[in-house]
């Protein structure tokens, strides 16, 4: 008789484990689902603002929109872009112009409310023509709105945005 009464507390707390989690997974599910309508409407708009200022293909004939991935944060949106950069004369020079770049997409991005944090990646082949991620960076909402665009000087992207990285290639 105790047995039966034992198994019975166990059986409750394992539907209720179980019931728990179908709760927590079905209530949640808008966190992890990708297709908002929203989202793909900021993605359209996002391209079209980057193809208007820099163009459907970079310098090297390949598109310049590598990917645009959008996700939904606690606050707004945050985006990440990667673009295949144009080449220049020298590679201080395709960092300059990575820079521009940059600055001529945040400009406009800056006036998205909805927009958090914008993550750019630029593209660009190294070794043996391979693709790599020459620069990226993150830019937080509040520091766009501190910036006045048309007088941020692009050398300045490395002091003002979070998780700079930059590639050695483009200091040679």
């Amino acid at each position: 008789m105790t047995g039966m009464q034992k198994e019975r507390p166990f059986r409750f707390a394992v539907w209720l484990w179980l019931l728990t989690i179908a709760v927590l997974l079905v209530s949640g599910s808008w966190l992890l689902k990708t297709e908002f309508p929203e989202a793909e409407n900021l993605k359209t708009e996002i391209q079209a603002i980057t193809i208007d200022r820099l163009g459907e293909k970079n310098n090297m004939n390949k598109e310049r929109i590598d990917d645009i991935s959008i996700s939904r944060g606690l606050v707004g949106w945050n985006v990440e872009i990667s673009l295949n950069a144009d080449k220049s004369f020298t590679m201080i020079s395709t960092k300059q112009q990575i820079w521009q770049d940059a600055i001529d997409i945040l400009e406009p991005l800056s006036a998205f409310d909805q927009l958090n944090g914008i993550s750019l990646s630029f593209i660009f082949p190294v070794e043996n023509s391979l693709n790599t991620s020459v620069m990226s960076f993150r830019l937080d909402k509040a520091t766009r709105d501190q910036l006045i665009w048309s007088n941020v000087d692009p050398s300045i992207l490395p002091d003002i945005t979070y998780d700079y990285q930059e590639h050695p290639v483009l200091n040679n």
